[in-house]
């Protein structure tokens, strides 16, 4: 059976003839491009997540993401959900017989049965996205596509610290997003910014509701800018008034970036025990 093969189960049955299951999914995002489905013969971690679970639950699916990380990027804790009409495969067997039949730089952490109405991404309350920098002198092979290599200035942690502060709160956040983002609402609200020295890395976190495209990579490579003492810290202010995707820094490429974790309220995933 090919991926694209109906089967006698229908793929989109009525609500109540079918589970609703939530993925917990981690994956090196630098051979894919990126998570979202494209066209034929372009490598995605939707795709393949897709053409595992049709294996196992043995009917046609439709994975949603939380979010549609682009090409380069990782997951620690992507969150997805599709339906099936397979009842007989418990949570357990269908996480290891998905993972069995994934690539090795792809693996779902967990399953579980979710609302009817539960959906990855519209159901989220927010997301935290980390930011690898390495600042070795020499670049880290071992980490080859894991982190971003940054040598050629020394960063200054409590400057890009007094950077990240300024980002808290509800802003317009249309200075860092990609000119590409087509949304019109670029009010978000950021929960928490830290940056923080593990070795010879240093990794920026950030919480928000929602991110603009671009918008994790666009914060970094201004906070970069910050800590190796070509702009103030009082930049991100200048970026937050003018709105001016000029007045950012670049763009960090996707090899440090990771998304941690999605958000959810506690009723978005409470399932009511059978009658």
């Amino acid at each position: 059976m090919t991926v694209n093969e109906p089967t006698e189960q229908p793929a989109c049955p009525a609500p109540a003839a079918r589970r609703n299951i939530r993925l917990v999914v981690a994956y090196h995002g630098a051979a894919y491009h990126g998570w979202q489905r494209q066209a034929e013969g372009i490598d995605t971690v939707q795709q393949r997540l897709e053409e595992a679970l049709v294996r196992v639950v043995r009917h046609p699916v439709i994975v949603f993401g939380a979010g549609r990380t682009d090409a380069g990027v990782h997951a620690l804790g992507q969150s997805a959900n599709f339906y099936t009409t397979n009842f007989a495969i418990p949570l357990e067997g269908l996480r290891k017989a998905t993972n069995a039949r994934l690539p090795r730089d792809i693996a779902v952490l967990s399953a579980a049965e979710a609302p009817e109405a539960f959906h990855a991404s519209r159901s989220a309350v927010g997301k935290t996205y980390r930011y690898r920098v390495c600042v070795a002198p020499t670049r880290p092979v071992e980490r080859h596509r894991m982190v971003y290599h940054y040598p050629w200035h020394a960063l200054d942690a409590a400057r890009m610290r007094a950077a990240a502060v300024r980002l808290l709160g509800t802003h317009d956040f249309r200075g860092f997003a990609s000119s590409l983002d087509p949304r019109e609402n670029s009010v978000r609200t950021i929960f928490a910014c830290d940056v923080a020295e593990t070795g010879d890395e240093i990794h920026v976190t950030v919480q928000g509701s929602g991110f603009l495209y671009n918008m994790v990579r666009n914060l970094v490579g201004t906070l970069l800018e910050v800590g190796r003492g070509h702009w103030p810290a009082e930049r991100i202010d200048r970026v937050l008034a003018s709105r001016d995707r000029a007045d950012a820094g670049p763009t960090a490429p996707p090899d440090g970036l990771y998304m941690v974790c999605v958000h959810y309220g506690p009723d978005a995933l409470a399932v009511a025990p059978p009658p």
